[in-house]
């Protein structure tokens, strides 16, 4: 490893367009990274089944985050040392965060006559593409998780903030993403996933590592925060989440993968690398 940048991205909003889910706008400096031997952690709240076919798209071949830092994938042919024993799958090697997604399943089951909301595995394909926009295909990959179990969530605010608290004596939370609200382990985070990422590289390499964060919603607020170079990515229907503790935040001016990659190209000369 010859760089001391180390990305991570959002997709939904953020690389990938809001509405069209496309990344054209972002090629460029998605090039200028695989040339220059940056790596770009894909830190999503998409699943493992969904990005195996987004990463071909994106000839991406660095480790990446799922289901809202429920789980890091290591290819295996990048060595990092992280002296734990993580899970073999097929050519990569996964640290988990979480607890396995049955569990969770068991728990929205119980809180159904209570709470006003549908839980993610009552959807059929059909019923996710009429919510989220994705195609019949992508809808199918998004149903298959490991980690965490999604709500469309149908209640209050109140009752969202009553039942945070219900599940924190028990290890779970529930965190806000751009289309539904996540329920997941108290210890799945995307900052945390990131920090554990980064933390590999520095001792890997034996390096310290620069760290940037892209992201536009409030999922992305902790990984945003903790970053060395916070990026807000501009939405074109929500404001930009505010980052408490940070008055360094950029917030790019054109939206999605149009102001990722203002952001990128940005991050590069600032870091020296064009």
């Amino acid at each position: 490893m010859t760089t001391t940048l180390l990305v991570f991205t959002d997709l939904d909003g953020t690389l990938l367009d809001h509405y069209s889910y496309d990344f054209s706008a972002a090629s460029n400096a998605l090039s200028s990274l695989k040339t220059l031997g940056i790596p770009c952690v894909l830190n999503t709240s998409k699943t493992y089944a969904e990005l195996l076919e987004l990463r071909q798209a994106l000839h991406h071949k660095d480790p990446f985050i799922v289901e809202n830092g429920a789980a890091v994938y290591l290819p295996v042919n990048i060595r990092l040392d992280t002296d734990e024993n993580l899970i073999a799958r097929e050519n990569f090697l996964i640290k988990p965060f979480g607890p396995d997604r049955k569990q969770l399943i068991e728990l929205a089951q119980a809180m159904k006559s209570r709470y006003d909301f549908i839980s993610y595995h009552e959807l059929t394909p059909e019923q996710l593409v009429e919510h989220t926009g994705l195609d019949s295909h992508s809808a199918e990959l998004s149903l298959k998780r490991e980690f965490t179990e999604p709500l469309i969530w149908n209640d209050s605010n109140i009752a969202l903030e009553r039942l945070k608290q219900e599940l924190a004596s028990e290890g779970i939370k529930l965190q806000k993403g751009g289309r539904f609200v996540h329920l997941m382990g108290q210890n799945c985070d995307k900052a945390v996933a990131m920090a554990w990422l980064k933390n590999a590289y520095q001792k890997t390499f034996n390096i310290a590592v620069t760290s940037i964060a892209l992201g536009d919603g409030e999922n992305d607020v902790g990984m945003i925060k903790q970053a060395d170079i916070p990026v807000v990515v501009r939405s074109p229907v929500h404001v930009p989440p505010e980052i408490p503790g940070r008055n360094d935040v950029w917030i790019t001016d054109s939206y999605g993968p149009q102001g990722w990659s203002e952001a990128i190209n940005q991050a590069l000369i600032h870091e020296g690398f064009i």
